[in-house]
């Protein structure tokens, strides 16, 4: 068992101090359970108490001699800490400046023009006449099952995603990964690390399960997405290296943004589009009767993915501009072309007090690794994400820094 720092032990009180008063903070946990029980185990701090801690660790860490990569990262980690607990102690900020101090990123409006544009490229590709919101309604229903159904793909699905993961990046023998199916959640699919390279992913059915999106889920939550990177961070960084803030992982801090979008960029590092869509139709979809297209779905898939913002702009319009609940519906079908009943769900998400602001991680989080891979080989780079402590504004760096080398080259 790694000796930690005396920042690391107050990094991790501070987490579990944080979350006897919110539930849910601390996403995982693989440290010593004694550091984890002697917290819970205790009266829950003042909120006060709380924001002195914080700030205390901030000294602390700025005061280190640590390695000047791990003492930013800890500085911006403890940054998202110490919003979250001046929040508990009362303190309100504006929306964007809440976004910026937790995630370290910068949340900007998406000029509605590049939903209108993708829009009307779905209107001339969708089959049929008439409305497009309408049209990719039926297009989406084609490929939906139930949990009954995709229980057995599952299985098949993480098997490829599993071989292929494993002949890129080695991960511990003991790794596993269990599948579960749940409802009542305001996500559609959830990671849950136990720690000791062992996940277990649930799947949401309170909505129908979208066939030609699961294996998107299944790289996202698993191979070589969330699973990956906690098993390779845990064996390389906690265990390898003795870094406690390793041991543990926290919700509305700049390493969910990292987190996010190495899982959403997850399953392009297994397949290109076309591979993707030509594996789900020859493998998964004649198991329940699904005829597919592949040529079509890469089209309407590429223009789809113009609307992923589409949520982002709606949390703006609801916390930064106090939009009521039924135009952010409103907004959300019109432009994410998604059916009221997903919309809401969307909202139900991003109007809860955990995950206001999470919403953002994964936009900016796949943009960022996006315009990184431009340059270099999206393999290798994968694995730097998988395996080294990086923070949003130090990968904005790197990319700012590798477009000047090509500006002067």
């Amino acid at each position: 068992m790694p000796i930690f720092e005396p920042i690391g032990l107050a990094y991790i009180e501070l987490a579990f101090r944080i979350s006897q008063h919110i539930d849910g903070y601390v996403d995982a946990y693989c440290g010593p359970n004694y550091l984890r029980d002697q917290v819970l185990d205790s009266a829950a701090w003042p909120t006060n108490q709380l924001v002195q801690a914080a700030e205390q660790l901030l000294e602390q860490i700025e005061a280190s001699d640590l390695p000047i990569r791990r003492r930013t990262y800890l500085r911006k980690q403890v940054t998202g800490m110490a919003t979250t607990c001046r929040q508990l102690a009362g303190e309100r900020f504006d929306y964007r400046e809440e976004v910026r101090r937790c995630f370290d990123i910068e949340p900007a409006m998406i000029d509605e023009a590049v939903f209108d544009e993708a829009i009307d490229e779905l209107d001339s590709l969708l089959p049929g006449q008439g409305d497009v919101l309408e049209r990719t309604q039926i297009w989406r229903r084609q490929f939906e099952i139930n949990g009954e159904q995709a229980q057995p793909l599952l299985q098949l699905i993480e098997t490829e995603l599993r071989s292929r993961t494993l002949a890129l990046y080695p991960l511990p023998a003991s790794e596993k990964v269990d599948f579960r199916l749940v409802n009542n959640q305001p996500w559609s699919g959830y990671n849950w690390y136990y720690g000791n390279y062992h996940s277990a992913v649930d799947i949401n059915t309170d909505l129908p399960i979208a066939l030609n999106s699961l294996t998107n889920l299944v790289a996202h939550e698993a191979y070589p997405g969330h699973h990956t990177e906690h098993c390779i961070k845990e064996r390389d960084l906690y265990a390898g290296r003795g870094w406690a803030e390793h041991s543990i992982f926290l919700l509305n801090t700049p390493e969910c943004v990292m987190a996010e979008g190495i899982a959403n960029s997850a399953v392009g590092i297994l397949f290109s589009p076309k591979e993707l869509v030509e594996w789900q139709a020859q493998t998964l979809y004649p198991k329940v009767g699904i005829t597919g297209d592949p040529a079509q779905e890469l089209r309407i898939n590429t223009a789809l993915k113009a609307l992923a913002g589409v949520a982002g702009n709606a949390a703006l319009l609801l916390h930064a501009e106090g939009r009521p609940a039924d135009e952010i519906v409103d907004y959300l079908v019109r432009y994410g072309l998604t059916s009221e009943e997903r919309a809401q769900q969307r909202l139900r998400f991003i109007s809860s007090p955990l995950w206001r602001a999470y919403i953002f991680s994964y936009f900016y989080g796949e943009q960022l690794i996006s315009r990184w891979f431009e340059r270099g080989d999206k393999i290798e780079r994968f694995g730097t994400l998988l395996s080294e402590q990086i923070y949003p504004s130090l990968l904005e760096q790197w990319v700012i820094e590798q477009a000047n080398q090509c500006y002067k080259g």
